[in-house]
């Protein structure tokens, strides 16, 4: 019983991120808002296609793909498109 209750120990600073970050999109002008909401739609975008070619290599038997990445993938596709949308705003 322990066992599974340490494995749901992750989920607090995950939901405490997704509490931030729902705050501080609250305090964000439209401009900012808009930005940001954009990013993450890109990047969620591009994170869900990627998967989709991973899912597609491993069920070829091509290409094995590490699963528990997929979350630092969204995180760096999530920075590069803010970079782009908050440049494309300037």
């Amino acid at each position: 019983m322990a066992t599974r209750l340490l494995f749901l120990l992750p989920l607090i600073p995950a939901l405490l991120f997704c509490l931030t970050l729902m705050k501080a999109i609250q305090k964000m002008d439209e401009l900012q808002k808009r930005i940001c909401l954009e990013s993450v739609f890109i990047a969620f975008t591009l994170t869900l296609a990627v998967t989709f070619v991973f899912s597609a290599l491993e069920g070829a038997g091509i290409y094995h793909a590490p699963w528990n990445d997929t979350g630092t993938l969204m995180m760096f596709l999530w920075a590069c498109a803010y970079v782009f949308s908050a440049w494309r705003y300037r």
